[in-house]
């Protein structure tokens, strides 16, 4: 059996009871509620004020994973630059190994751009023997 994922594993269960608002595009958020400074201190916060830029006009993607992290207790955290050119292509050649039964978290450091971001969801899945656990996580979701 192939420790490729297939293409399916990694498609995200839907949520039930989550429905994606209304989408706006960063000028349409800038321009909301200008006189309100509540919602002005909010949007600064979010990075779209007045004068803010979020992101990088050449670059298409609107979420970059910076690391993926593996936190277990007793031995030192395994952290993954995904900044670096070739970071998945080594991580694919080299996986790591979790010993069984041992209490582990996952943390994942990303940057959003071009747009407000909801209903992001980390899939991971787990194969041991020809066996795969499938987990996912909501992430980022609506307030």
């Amino acid at each position: 059996m192939s420790n490729q994922p297939q293409d399916d594993e990694l498609v995200p269960e839907q949520t039930e009871g989550f429905k994606v608002g209304e989408k706006k595009t960063i000028d349409e958020y800038q321009q909301l509620d200008q006189n309100d400074e509540s919602l002005r201190k909010w949007k600064e916060s979010l990075g779209i004020g007045a004068g803010a830029s979020i992101s990088d006009p050449k670059d298409p993607r609107k979420v970059i994973i910076m690391s993926l992290g593996l936190e277990v207790e007793g031995r030192p955290d395994i952290i993954i630059d995904l900044k670096s050119a070739g970071a998945l292509e080594g991580l694919k050649k080299k996986p790591f190994t979790i010993k069984e039964g041992a209490q582990f978290r996952m943390k994942a450091q990303f940057k959003v751009q071009h747009q407000i971001l909801s209903g992001l969801k980390y899939v991971q899945v787990v194969k041991r023997a020809g066996i795969s656990n499938k987990m996912q996580e909501m992430i980022v979701s609506p307030p």
